[in-house]
C-alpha cells in the first residue's frame, strides 16, 4: 500500500487540477496500486488532457493549493514529453513528497485519459480516475525501464480479467512493442504459449 503521505499528495494535486476542469488520470506507482500491483513509491502522477496553452492555468492552481516546482521553468520536455515536477508537504508528514504533471503527447495518451475509470482513492474525497490496466501495460512498455517492464507483466498478470486482449494488441502492434510484450507475457504466464499478434 502507498504510505498516507503520497495518498494525501494525490489528493491536494487531484483537487487543485480539479478547479481547472481538464481531463485527467491517475498513472504510474499510484496506478500500479489501483491494479493489485503495490510498490513503494514516493510520488503521484498525473497525465492531463491537455496542451501547453493552459499550463499556467495547471501552475497557479497547484502552486495556491501549496505545491512547488522542482524546476524553474516549470514545464520541461523531456523525450517529447511535457512535464511538471512539483513537491508537496502534506500535513504531519516529515518529509515531503513528489507530483508530476505529464501533459499528453499523443493520440494514444489522451485516448488512455478518456478511457480512465474510477477509483476509491482511500481518505476523504471522491473517486479519481486511473488508466486502465491494458493501457497501463502500454504506457509501462513505452517507459522501457526494466522495472517498468516488470510493472507491466504485474499489471497483466494480476487483471487478466479486466484487460481487453484485443485492444492490447491492436495497441501493442500500433507502438511498435511487441517484442516486448512478448517478453513480459513470457514473464507474466510462464506456462502458457505468446499470442499470435503483430
Amino acid at each position: 500500500m502507498p504510505s498516507e503521505g503520497v495518498v494525501a499528495t494525490l489528493r491536494a494535486g487531484w483537487d487543485a487540477l480539479g478547479m481547472v476542469d481538464v481531463p485527467m488520470a491517475v498513472i504510474g506507482g499510484m496506478a500500479l496500486t489501483a491494479w493489485r500491483h503495490a510498490r513503494y513509491t514516493r510520488d503521484a502522477d498525473v497525465l492531463v488532457a491537455t496542451d501547453e496553452g493552459r499550463f499556467n492555468e495547471l501552475l497557479a492552481a497547484l502552486i495556491a493549493a501549496g505545491f512547488r516546482p522542482r524546476h524553474s521553468p516549470a514545464l520541461r520536455v523531456i523525450d517529447g514529453q511535457a512535464i511538471a515536477q512539483f513537491t508537496f508537504h502534506p500535513a504531519d508528514a516529515l518529509l515531503p513528497f513528489q507530483f508530476d504533471v505529464l501533459l499528453v503527447a499523443s493520440s494514444f495518451q489522451r485516448e488512455a485519459v478518456q478511457r480512465a475509470v474510477p477509483w476509491p482513492l482511500a481518505g476523504p474525497g471522491g473517486d479519481v480516475r486511473v488508466v486502465r490496466p491494458d493501457d497501463l501495460v502500454v504506457i509501462k512498455l513505452q517507459a522501457g525501464r526494466i522495472i517498468d517492464r516488470a510493472d507491466a507483466a504485474m499489471v497483466l498478470r494480476e487483471n487478466r480479467d479486466e484487460i481487453d486482449l484485443r485492444r492490447l494488441h491492436r495497441e501493442i502492434t500500433r507502438h511498435g512493442l511487441v517484442a516486448d510484450y512478448r517478453e513480459i507475457w513470457r514473464d507474466a504466464f510462464p506456462a502458457e504459449p505468446v499470442p499470435e499478434i503483430g
